[in-house]
């Protein structure tokens, strides 16, 4: 028998036990077993994708959904809160921020809507306490 007659009739064994395994055909061709070993492959590639972090469309999404939210008085409460997360960042629109501060944006949405001011002053009660 060939090398080539021998790796065939092995490459057959392998996927008439595979095809078994998984409950399919008791001899599939070799073809589609050529595209499963391609699809790992692909998969690896688009995770990191995912872990990448946020977008622009999430930031957008994010933003645009604390602005629409409440009444008047609690839209106009998330106005200033958005300036001062513009002005910390140094840009003229949320969407205008870079991609790089994305996750850290969201991080201050998410402590103002928690109550937190991120950018408050600490040391209030020392100052006053130097004054006396």
């Amino acid at each position: 028998m060939s090398l080539e007659a021998a790796i065939a009739k092995l490459t057959d064994a392998v996927l008439a036990n595979t095809a078994a395994l998984e409950g399919g055909a008791s001899k599939p061709a070799a073809k589609p077993a050529a595209k499963p070993a391609a699809k790992p492959a692909s998969k690896p590639a688009s995770k990191p994708t995912s872990k990448k972090g946020p977008t622009a469309d999430d930031i957008a999404q994010a933003f645009g959904e604390y602005l629409k939210n409440g009444d008047k008085e609690e839209r106009e409460e998330a106005k200033r809160v958005v300036k001062q997360i513009i002005t910390h960042f140094d840009v003229e629109r949320i969407t205008k921020l870079d991609p790089d501060n994305f996750q850290e944006a969201l991080d201050f949405l998410e402590q103002f809507k928690e109550g937190e001011y991120p950018f408050e002053e600490e040391g209030g009660e020392e100052e006053e306490g130097d004054l006396m």
